[in-house]
């Protein structure tokens, strides 16, 4: 069993508290590890050392910062398999998804790391001869991020290295039930040498660790990532603070297929954004939209296909899906599966716990799909966060426009056409913040990420990402001697 303090300073760091918090597999119950639970006391200690390791952090060159955070993904990658094999017992996923997290995570960091080489900022001369405009960001200061169980790296990694590279300093709260990849990394970051202090870690409850986040008075900004009950409380407590916040929530994605498709592609594309990580992926997309006259031969090969996905343990190189977090999620998820059956869905494939064998001592949810569903059932309303795909299908472009747009949510969308207008016609309609055409949870770190309405505030990755962390500055230079009758130039 792995046992970790709070990481403070650069070093471990014994917590005020008594108290620990242990983690268990999800998938076979053995115990994996054990965290400080966090009090206020020691996310003020973590404040107070991030706060006085920004300014000197700050005062580095890009280039500088753009060294160091280069090496931490040199580190990630060296070090990936221990890595993954943390990130696949304590999040329930397959070795082979968490392997692909870290080499997605070492990408965004290489990224981000080149931003740092052109802060963006613009001088502007055309205010007369006399006068020269200063448009410079800066960092914000010490920004708490709040990460969540799912993606533990990747969640971390969309916010991390930019706020890095833009200058700041960090305090992390992880999911208490993922905590071990994150605080490796900060480790690995010491190695990379990152000064001590500007990236820091206090693991425990949200409750505790991440109020006393949000209520601190030296924390800048928080960013978070995780569900939009919780999105919605962090962000009314900043606004309280007049505090920056940064949220990335949930989804309910569709995948509109057209019936010209490739679509051998499309079954991949809408399995794969089903099944990743058990489903549980804020913009899964699990509301197929099916164009009708494919929809009955399109349903059939989903299902079959569906049963031919590998159900197994996390460190299995063969399986195509593991468990689910924990048996509270794993219960919600079947319920809403029940509830689909009692509105009047069709239960194509799966529908049910996997209990066969060893199966039994883990949080296991066969892949499921949906027929027959339609827009008044809860599960075509409600982010499942499961294995669990819904059919509804649709006769125009302009139904299946509205059924993809009918949700609060708005993270991301899926396209599957090869008529090229129709794509991009039909992207510009489609009220989410991403939308893939003939791919799905695909991209670059060079792409931003977020989402509209309930769906999240402010954007992750591309320049975007790194603007995110810091504030613009307009200075205004008079040059040569002023003269007095200039009137009012600002409000």
């Amino acid at each position: 069993m792995r046992a970790y303090h709070h990481w403070i300073g650069g070093k471990d760091a014994v917590g005020h508290g008594p108290d620990r918090v242990t983690r268990s597999s999800p998938a076979h119950g053995a115990l994996l590890a054990s965290y400080a639970a966090g009090t206020a006391e020691d996310v003020d200690r973590a404040a107070q050392t991030a706060a006085a390791a920004q300014v000197g952090w700050a005062a580095m060159t890009g280039m500088e910062r753009a060294g160091r955070i280069t090496a931490l993904a040199d580190l990630i990658l060296r070090d990936r398999e221990r890595l993954a094999v943390i990130e696949a017992e304590e999040a329930g996923k397959t070795i082979r998804d968490a392997r692909g997290e870290l080499s997605h995570s070492a990408n965004l960091a290489r990224y981000a790391a080149a931003l740092a080489w052109e802060i963006p900022g613009r001088a502007q001369s055309h205010h007369g001869d006399s006068a020269l405009g200063l448009v410079t960001y800066e960092p914000r200061g010490v920004v708490g991020m709040i990460t969540p169980w799912n993606f533990p790296a990747v969640t971390l990694f969309q916010k991390l290295p930019y706020a890095l590279a833009a200058g700041n300093a960090v305090v992390i709260k992880p999911s208490e039930l993922t905590s071990g990849t994150t605080l490796e990394i900060a480790r690995l970051a010491a190695e990379a040498g990152i000064p001590d202090g500007v990236i820091n870690v206090v693991t425990g409850k949200g409750t505790v660790v991440g109020t006393a986040m949000i209520e601190h008075p030296l924390v800048d900004m928080i960013s978070f990532t995780g569900s939009t009950r919780a999105g919605t409380e962090i962000g009314a407590a900043c606004a309280r603070q007049v505090k920056r916040a940064g949220l990335e929530l949930g989804g309910k994605a569709a995948n509109v297929v057209f019936a010209d498709a490739d679509l051998d592609d499309a079954l991949d594309g809408a399995l794969f954004g089903t099944i990743l990580n058990a489903g549980q992926e804020c913009v899964a997309g699990t509301r197929i939209l099916v164009e009708r006259r494919i929809a009955k031969d399109f349903t059939e090969a989903l299902v079959e296909r569906a049963a031919k996905l590998r159900v197994g343990m996390p460190l299995d190189e063969t399986a195509d899906i593991a468990s689910v977090i924990h048996e509270a999620h794993m219960t919600s998820v079947l319920g809403h599966i029940e509830t689909a059956r009692k509105e009047g869905a069709r239960i194509a494939a799966g529908g049910h716990r996997k209990l066969d064998g060893d199966f039994g001592k883990g949080y296991f949810v066969q892949p499921s799909i949906l027929a027959d569903v339609t827009p008044s059932m809860t599960y075509f309303r409600e982010e499942v966060f499961g294995p669990v795909a819904s059919i509804t299908v649709f006769d125009t472009i302009e139904e299946a426009v509205a059924l993809a747009n009918d949700t609060t949510y708005g993270l991301g969308n899926g396209l599957w056409t090869k008529d090229v207008d129709k794509a991009l016609q039909l992207s510009k309609r489609l009220k989410s913040g991403t939308v893939w055409v003939n791919t799905y949870l695909d991209g670059a770190p060079q792409m931003p990420f977020g989402g509209y309405k309930r769906s999240g505030l402010g954007r992750e990755n591309g320049i975007e990402g790194l603007i995110e962390f810091m504030d613009v500055k307009s200075t205004f230079i008079r040059l040569g001697k002023r003269t007095k009758a200039l009137g009012h130039t600002a409000a």
